[in-house]
């Protein structure tokens, strides 16, 4: 099953990433409400994707790594022929925020280590 999820999380990212930074976005031209509901998404999913990938990250860690990443896209953007926007962004990291805050409900806000079995015998 890890590398069923791991195989997934890996199709995830790039597919989001390489749907980011094509030039001349799909969603773009669409009403700005869908293309800000697009980013919310598509961040809480790459948030659940670098948690299956690096399943050792703290989740603090992977959430200001996909914030990171978010930035990064909209640099890059301006360089693909697209538009960059701070509204963008802010769609990114609500959408990260909202992914921890679903991850912290799922796990009862206990972390890692206390959902773990013991291994003595």
């Amino acid at each position: 099953m890890r590398l069923f999820l791991r195989l997934a999380g890996a199709v995830v990212m790039i597919a989001l990433l390489t749907l980011m930074l094509a030039p001349g976005g799909v969603i773009e031209g669409t009403e700005w409400v869908w293309d800000k509901a697009a980013h919310f998404v598509a961040f809480g999913m790459i948030l659940w994707s670098l948690g299956v990938l690096f399943r050792r990250l703290p989740r603090t860690w992977a959430a200001l790594l996909a914030v990171a990443i978010g930035a990064a896209v909209e640099v890059i953007q301006r360089f693909t022929g697209r538009d960059p926007s701070w509204g963008d962004l802010l769609a990114d990291v609500l959408g990260v925020a909202t992914a921890l805050l679903m991850w912290a409900v799922w796990r009862r806000f206990r972390p890692r280590e206390a959902l773990q079995k013991p291994n003595t015998r």
